[in-house]
C-alpha cells in the first residue's frame, strides 16, 4: 500500500502503555511514525492518547520519548494527551492542529486503519490518507472481531 508523502501532519492514534512501557500495538504505531517523520521533513506529528488505568504515563508521553529518542526534534511533535477512544483521539487531535483545512495521516494498525481514517473524516479532516502500521501478534484473532464490532457500534452511534 503506497502511503501519500508530504503530509502536513501524522495523528498517531494512543494504545495501551504497560506502565512506562509501549505495548506491541502501540509500539509498532510509534516505529511507523518514525518512518514517516524520517522520510518526510516537512510533516509534524500529533501523538494522540491520554493516561488510563496501569499506565504511568499518557500514550502520547510514551511515544514522545520513543521519538525524540530516536532523533525526532521535539517541535515537529504536538502531544494530545486527554484521549480515551478513537474518536476523541481525532477529534482532541482536531483542536490541537487548529484547523481541518491540511493533509493528515492516520497512523494506527492495520487492522484498525480503516476505522481511524473514517472517523477522522467525519471529524471534518478535508483529506485524510492511511498510514497502517503492522501489527504480527495471536492478539489479531480478539482484536479483528472486536474491531468488526466497533465499526458497528462507532457506525450507529454516528461517529463514521
Amino acid at each position: 500500500m503506497s502511503v501519500k508523502k508530504n503530509l502536513d501532519y501524522i495523528i498517531v492514534l494512543g494504545a495501551h502503555v504497560d506502565g512506562t512501557r509501549m505495548t506491541l500495538a502501540l509500539l509498532e504505531r510509534a516505529r511507523r511514525a518514525l518512518l514517516y517523520l524520517e522520510e518526510n521533513p516537512g510533516t509534524k506529528a500529533v501523538l494522540s492518547g491520554g493516561k488510563g488505568d496501569g499506565e504511568n504515563i499518557s500514550e502520547a508521553e510514551a511515544m514522545y520519548r520513543y521519538l525524540t529518542g530516536h532523533g525526532i526534534d521535539g517541535d515537529r511533535l504536538i502531544r494530545e494527551e486527554e484521549s480515551t477512544s478513537t474518536k476523541e483521539n481525532l477529534e482532541f487531535s482536531r483542536r490541537r492542529i487548529g484547523t481541518t483545512d491540511c493533509s493528515v495521516g492516520v497512523v494506527t494498525n492495520n487492522f484498525h486503519v480503516w476505522r481511524g481514517a473514517a472517523i477522522a473524516r467525519k471529524c471534518g479532516f478535508r483529506e485524510v490518507a492511511m498510514v497502517p502500521s503492522r501489527y504480527r501478534s495471536w492478539r489479531l484473532f480478539i482484536y479483528i472481531p472486536r474491531e468488526i464490532l466497533a465499526i458497528i457500534k462507532d457506525k450507529l452511534m454516528g461517529n463514521l
